[in-house]
């Protein structure tokens, strides 16, 4: 049988008289025997509009993070990675001003930090079960979490894996090795207090590279290397129920490295490593059937895009910069390509297929120090945001290890063919970024140097 899980929650709208509601004075008159007077009402206040999730809400777990507030982009970048041995986070500034660059001690290697924008916290997992809170330049505590033993991927091996904050209920879910293999927990961030954890119910047992929450439809969503994607009702972070997507054996099947999705749409992503490949499926028309194992299915397809091939590793990190339909793909392990693709601006129906409509590769300029650029290792050096001030969809990819230099890159205008032309071959115009035009001047590229 079928649930009703993967929809937006319908939000009841108070329906208001429109109608000026007129009477007649009770005198029937004025006092020089004119007309009535009309005692009009006043018309009734609007309702108050539903906010939206918080800016970064829907970003995918990854190594760095984003933190906005007012017109000032932050963004935490732990200087460890899975294969790691440096400790501690750097913190700079990516937009706005005030901040100062600043590296914050940690007793273990941190792999992956996650920022809470409303509440200006950000989480960092270490390689081991330790979870540090960070305001500011301090930490603030550090906890541990009930992972134990390790559980690996093609980029190394973790005990705490990952972090993705759910700005909308103030929780940090941790993707971990757990007594019964690879999992998640739930870290409630009002109180500090760790939920029960639970393992995945993928086959093989496995979590994302990147995880990623959807704070409207209440989801999480964990795509794997053994090409299952995950996707969990968590409306009930105690009891979630998990849904599996097994393509390992049909036309869908992919190495997936990350989950990534744009929630104004529903519009799920995975990375297909080793491949210019994209999996995309839309989950606003998604079915979930109970069962053992429950599954779940939506129109989806692999999308393949030629000048990704060359991406280090192929296809690895993703991440939707808020609500402008842009999303940012990237390598690992090195290499300087990157990639900026075009989602639908709304949801399918009737079974439609979700599809990227326009894209373009690129390589990121050499470092003001004059290196080329290489792409960090896992987990994934990269994600996205809307600009506070522009508005526009903004990549973040910082390089080696430990990261020396964030690239900070205006997708939006990269995407602006007045701004970027492209290669051309005879008459087609190839979805490549013309090299003669440099991307630094241009303002489509700047670089913050990580202390």
């Amino acid at each position: 049988m079928s649930e009703g899980l993967g929809g937006p929650r319908l939000l009841g709208l108070l329906m208001l008289g429109l109608g000026l509601a007129v009477g007649l004075g009770a005198c029937g008159g004025d006092n020089n025997g004119g007309p009535p007077h009309k005692h009009i009402a006043p018309p009734p206040p609007s309702p108050t509009p539903t906010p939206g999730p918080p800016p970064t809400a829907c970003l995918p777990s990854a190594s760095l993070s984003v933190l906005v507030q007012g017109g000032n982009v932050l963004s935490y970048v732990p200087k460890g990675a899975w294969d790691g041995s440096t400790s501690g986070v750097s913190v700079i500034q990516v937009e706005g001003a005030g901040v100062a660059s600043a590296v914050i001690p940690t007793a273990s290697v941190i792999n992956s930090c996650s920022s809470n924008s409303t509440t200006g916290e950000t989480v960092c997992t270490a390689n081991s079960s330790a979870v540090y809170l960070i305001n500011g330049t301090s930490v603030t505590s550090t906890l541990h979490s009930s992972g134990t033993g390790k559980i690996s991927f093609s980029g190394g091996s973790c005990t705490n894996c990952g972090v993705v904050i759910n700005a909308t209920t103030n929780q940090a879910l941790i993707t971990l090795s757990t007594a019964k293999g690879a999992g998640f927990q739930f870290l409630d961030l009002g109180d500090n207090t760790f939920e029960p954890d639970f393992p995945s119910q993928s086959s093989p047992q496995e979590v994302s590279e990147d995880a990623a929450i959807d704070p409207v439809r209440h989801l999480l969503l964990s795509a794997t290397e053994a090409s299952t994607y995950e996707v969990g009702d968590i409306t009930d972070t105690t009891t979630p129920k998990l849904f599996e997507n097994d393509t390992s054996g049909g036309a869908f099947k992919g190495e997936y490295d990350s989950s990534a999705e744009d929630c104004t749409t529903g519009v799920a992503l995975a990375t297909d490593e080793f491949t210019g490949n994209l999996y995309l499926a839309d989950l606003s028309q998604a079915t979930f059937t109970a069962g053992s194992p429950a599954t779940w299915t939506a129109p989806q397809q692999l999308q393949n895009f030629p000048e990704f091939d060359s991406f280090s590793a192929g296809t690895d990190g993703v991440s939707v910069a808020g609500d402008t339909h842009i999303a940012v793909v990237n390598g690992e392990f090195g290499g300087n390509l990157f990639g900026a693709v075009v989602l639908p601006s709304s949801s399918g129906t009737g079974g439609k297929v979700p599809a990227v409509s326009d894209y373009v590769a690129c390589t990121i300029p050499s470092t003001p120090d004059k290196l080329t650029f290489e792409t960090g290792d896992d987990p994934h050096t990269t994600t996205a945001y809307a600009s506070p001030n522009s508005g526009d969809a903004i990549a973040l990819v910082a390089n080696s290890n430990p990261p020396t230099w964030v690239a900070v890159i205006d997708m939006t205008k990269l995407l602006n063919t007045s701004i970027v032309p492209r290669i051309k071959n005879g008459f087609a115009t190839r979805h490549t970024c013309n090299p003669a035009v440099d991307l630094v001047a241009a303002g489509v590229v700047k670089f913050v140097a990580v202390p």
